[in-house]
């Protein structure tokens, strides 16, 4: 699954990471460094699949843990109306 922001949905790079802003419901949501990154990639293509090996390999966790958090993430992220399946 890769994702795009919503229409109505701006994002902002900060130092620690991104803000992301639902213009409609006023829903925001911070992103730290690495949330900022991964979702930059689901943004530029990549699937949840392939962020989540990147992830693993990079920080030294099992590929079963990376997917669930970026599952978790991505839910949370569509569920406040910020990002959709793209």
């Amino acid at each position: 699954m890769t994702l795009r922001l919503t229409a109505h949905t701006v994002s902002t790079d900060t130092d620690d990471g991104a803000v992301l802003l639902n213009q409609r419901t006023g829903h925001y949501w911070q992103l730290n460094q690495t949330g900022a990154y991964a979702l930059q990639r689901l943004l530029d293509g990549s699937t949840l699949d392939h962020v989540a090996e990147e992830f693993s390999a990079h920080f030294g966790i099992e590929p079963a843990q990376a997917q669930q958090d970026l599952t978790a993430m991505t839910g949370q992220l569509r569920s406040s109306g910020l990002v959709e399946a793209g």
